[in-house]
């Protein structure tokens, strides 16, 4: 590929980026007052509707073994034709409960799917040795407009423009457009850059030298539901708050990640790998105890009203830890035997990271009401300690 299709095809991919979070951050920003709010769920319940909503995670490494063969652009088009039918259902056919489950699946499974995919072509399209930088900018470009969509949100369900009482759901319906414009641009993509990533081999791909990798994504599972689950349910459940704070939350949290990714890509280009999964275990044990202590505090009523801010800020250091994801992919790309390697083993470590997911869920949802809800926070800090053995298992690249 010449330097200027290369060029051309990071815009098209920049593109792709935003429309993808935006029309993820409409939907994930939502989600769970969705639940709340239109099927009236209880946190036991909110564990346990992880289980459709994650296990397509497994199934992406048989996907990606499946589907090989159409290299990763065809194979992410795929993805995002999937999250549109999800959202076409979500956003405009007022499902049943069950209907919900079904179609929350299919929206997920293609969510899924595209996650290794998104990591692999952010790779593909880097500079020789600013992969990490890269992945930087790139990260900070899909935080910016996850940013946007959350703005979109506050400010939708601030006026009443956005409501959970209407039969069709605006930022579902504003979702599927914004996925239909990204599928038309991952076509175009696809058609401007070789297939060089196709895999003929399509077997489910396992190596004990990829095992740090494996350690950190199962972390990652475990680590992803404080994001995802628990940490906006103490918001929504413990204060009663609504969607427009937590997107409110989730613009402060777009914010410094707009900042921190490129740091942390900077950073992770300069230190290594190995150095930087020690601060990415340092960060996560720190920020999810002390979630987990005034979680606990403020369960138990010993504290309240204005003293409410320091759980809202220590919920945007917690939802940041994302931001060092991007340290699993470069590690993975560093050790792979093989480049052709790199997309199939992506898939396998987001399978391990949602067999976690999946487990992990409801036994924190049980945790949360049987011990308290400091104690989720608890576990999911000393998940940590799986990056600091990966740290032990990596040399430094």
């Amino acid at each position: 590929m010449t330097e200027q299709n290369r060029q051309r095809a990071v815009r098209l991919f920049v593109a792709v980026l935003a429309l993808t979070a935006l029309a993820n951050g409409l939907g994930n920003t939502i989600f769970s007052n969705y639940f709340n709010e239109v099927f009236h769920i209880d946190s036991v319940q909110r564990g346990f509707i992880e289980i459709p909503r994650e296990s397509p995670g497994i199934l992406c490494m048989v996907l990606v073994a499946a589907l090989g063969f159409l290299g990763n652009l065809w194979m992410a088009v795929v993805a995002q034709a999937l999250v549109l039918v999800g959202f076409i259902v979500l956003g405009w056919m007022s499902p049943s409960y069950g209907t919900m489950l079904v179609f929350l699946f299919i929206h997920s499974l293609g969510m899924h799917f595209f996650m290794p995919l998104n990591d692999a072509i952010s790779m593909d399209l880097a500079e020789k040795g600013k992969v990490g930088a890269t992945l930087g900018k790139f990260k900070g470009v899909n935080t910016l407009f996850a940013m946007a969509a959350a703005v979109l949100v506050f400010f939708g369900f601030r006026t009443g423009f956005f409501s959970f009482q209407t039969k069709t759901i605006l930022p579902f319906a504003l979702g599927a457009a914004l996925t239909a414009g990204a599928v038309v641009l991952l076509v175009c993509m696809a058609r401007l850059m070789p297939q060089r990533d196709a895999v003929k081999n399509h077997k489910l791909l396992f190596r004990r030298r990829y095992m740090p990798y494996y350690m950190v994504t199962l972390a990652y599972g475990c680590q992803k539901r404080i994001k995802i689950v628990f940490a906006p349910w103490v918001v929504i459940n413990l204060l009663g708050q609504g969607a427009d704070t937590v997107a409110l939350l989730t613009i402060a949290v777009h914010l410094a990640g707009t900042w921190l990714a490129p740091v942390i890509g900077r950073m992770l280009d300069k230190l290594g790998v190995r150095r930087m999964l020690w601060v990415e275990a340092v960060y996560i044990a720190a920020s999810f105890s002390v979630m987990g202590l005034l979680a606990g505090m403020l369960a138990s009523g010993s504290f309240g009203g204005p003293f409410t801010w320091l759980v809202y800020g220590a919920y945007v250091l917690c939802v940041l830890f994302e931001q060092f994801n991007m340290v699993h992919s470069y590690m993975m790309r560093s050790i792979a035997l093989d480049p052709s390697e790199v997309t199939r083993t992506l898939s396998v470590g987001l399978s391990v990271d949602h067999v976690m997911a999946i487990v992990a869920s409801p036994v924190m949802g049980l945790i949360w009401n049987a011990w308290g809800v400091q104690y989720v926070f608890y576990l999911a800090a000393l998940s940590a300690l799986f990056q600091v053995a990966a740290a032990g298992m990596t040399r430094d690249v």
